[in-house]
């Protein structure tokens, strides 16, 4: 969310209208860092599940809690940076 934001700004900012996959690519990495994190983090997660003998559902609800909510919020912010970024307003083109 942090690259595909920052690159937003900078774009709206400079009046820079970025093309379908500049706009669309940082959103792109924003999910493959994601999904890297998320990798990651399993391995330890599985170790406390078997430590903690969790039931399913109480496995279920900490990865949706802790991984999907919190993973569609970011590619839901991204994807609105990346719209906006690449908005054009014919409106005020035309005064």
């Amino acid at each position: 969310m942090l690259v595909s934001r920052t690159l937003a700004k900078r774009r709206i900012a400079a009046g820079i209208r970025p093309g379908w996959l500049a706009a669309w690519g940082p959103v792109a990495l924003d999910a493959a860092c994601l999904v890297a994190v998320f990798v990651l983090a399993f391995g330890p997660f599985r170790g406390l599940i078997a430590a903690l003998e969790m039931p399913r559902g109480a496995v279920i609800a900490a990865l949706v809690a802790l991984g999907f909510i919190p993973m569609q919020g970011v590619l839901i912010v991204s994807s609105l940076w990346a719209a906006r970024s690449r908005w054009h307003d014919r409106e005020a083109e035309h005064g």
